[in-house]
């Protein structure tokens, strides 16, 4: 059997348009629609981005349950599937919400069925087909998140201009159906041996070793390299949080509504590119090093935001840029650290645990950045914090490599 072909590479853009529906649109670019939603329901900021922390909380709670219940089990066609239609179907239901409450039930549904096509699905997936470059093909495959935000933010910027948010909730539903459904129907395969393939880079002797080792493999919850990595996850999933406030914040301070809106574009392109360059850094000097270098990347960028508006329209958006390092940390530099720490056979379940607590932390401070400028009428206490927390990760990740145990990696 091959273990190189161009279906590894279409399995790469199939996962890719997933990346770009269950997070780049519907994560994203959530943040596009609260200033009018909140204008329109008569409610505060801080109410309507709990909207997608309620998302990203189930989301976190789903994993183990996804990892554990459903993947290797459900057939991987019906089960991301039934999350893209679903997704599509609460964006439907948005557009007609008339109560913050209708929009905060959608949204739960809708946490609970990204799991089923998004980052630890996507992971697994792109885990069983790549054996050499995984860094890489995740690194392009998240990288598409950020060039779903990049392209729709913008777009549905316009939609909600020229005709109001309830029709660019409609539109953003078409645009789920449409990057999901073509792959999963007619690419997507769980395992390359459906196929007649191996891993991307495999030999039959790896496959044969890593099977007969499956079985003495556990995770220790206990561990110091769990507790570190959980402990990462959860600091620049935090600073992630601003990613939904980004527009707003550009308001905030003078800005127009069109140049928050390329701020965020900015932001994506930072996303994309970066994603790009975490996957061959870790392939070259490993994840944790990778990772240190983006959260350095995300610190300045954020150190930048707490004094705008300066140097016109240029100096905001080389901030939103380097402010993109966190979208690479989150969605491919966490999956490849966990599957550092723990291999490719423990990877699926372990990073489904430890995307919980960064979820969840996600999830309290994208409201937290709300709450935030309804207390203080700025962003900027917020800002100065998510500093000190990047830095914070930034000197964590640096002690994973001498925590890393042999139990942990299965040895």
């Amino acid at each position: 059997m091959k273990n190189k072909s161009i279906y590894h590479w279409l399995i790469v853009a199939a996962c890719s348009g997933l990346a770009m529906a269950a997070i780049g649109i519907s994560i994203n670019c959530a943040g596009i629609f609260f200033s009018s939603v909140s204008e329109s329901l008569g409610v505060g900021r801080g109410a309507v981005s709990m909207t997608i922390t309620l998302t990203n909380v189930i989301t976190g709670l789903m994993g183990p349950f996804v990892a554990s219940r459903l993947i290797g089990k459900v057939n991987i066609k019906l089960l991301t599937g039934a999350g893209a239609v679903v997704t599509a179907l609460c964006f439907a239901g948005m557009s007609v919400a008339g109560h913050i409450v209708l929009f905060y039930l959608l949204s739960a549904l809708m946490g609970i069925v990204i799991t089923g096509y998004s980052n630890v699905v996507i992971a697994y997936i792109i885990g069983n087909w790549f054996y050499e470059k995984n860094g890489f093909a995740m690194g392009i495959t998240m990288s598409c998140s950020g060039l779903g935000g990049a392209i729709f933010n913008p777009v549905l910027n316009a939609a909600i201009e020229a005709f109001g948010w309830r029709t660019a909730y409609l539109t953003a539903a078409g645009f789920v159906l449409l990057l999901t459904l073509p792959g999963i129907l007619f690419i997507i395969r769980e395992h390359p041996e459906e196929k007649g393939l191996l891993p991307y880079g495999v030999t039959s002797s790896i496959v044969q070793s890593a099977g007969q080792k499956s079985e003495k493999l556990r995770i220790s919850f206990g561990s110091a390299s769990f507790l570190v990595t959980v402990a990462f996850s959860v600091l620049a999933y935090a600073v992630s949080g601003f990613n939904a406030h980004v527009a707003g914040f550009a308001t905030s301070i003078g800005l127009s509504a069109s140049v928050g809106a390329l701020m965020v574009s900015a932001s994506m392109i930072g996303n994309v590119l970066f994603k790009l360059v975490i996957g061959v850094l870790s392939d070259a000097f490993g994840a944790p090093k990778a990772c240190g270098v983006m959260m350095l990347m995300n610190i300045i960028g954020m150190t930048v935001f707490c004094f705008l508006p300066v140097g016109g329209n240029i100096v905001p958006m080389v901030s939103a840029f380097l402010f993109g390092g966190i979208y690479a940390v989150a969605a491919v530099g966490i999956p490849l650290v966990v599957r550092y720490v723990y291999g490719p056979r423990l990877h699926s379940v372990a990073y489904s645990y430890i995307s919980l607590f960064a979820c969840i932390s996600s999830s309290c401070t994208m409201a937290a950045f709300g709450y935030s400028y309804d207390l203080f009428g700025t962003y900027r206490v917020g800002i100065a914090a998510s500093v000190v927390i990047g830095i914070s990760a930034l000197v964590i990740i640096c002690f994973l490599k001498k925590v890393r145990t042999s139990e942990a990696v299965g040895r």
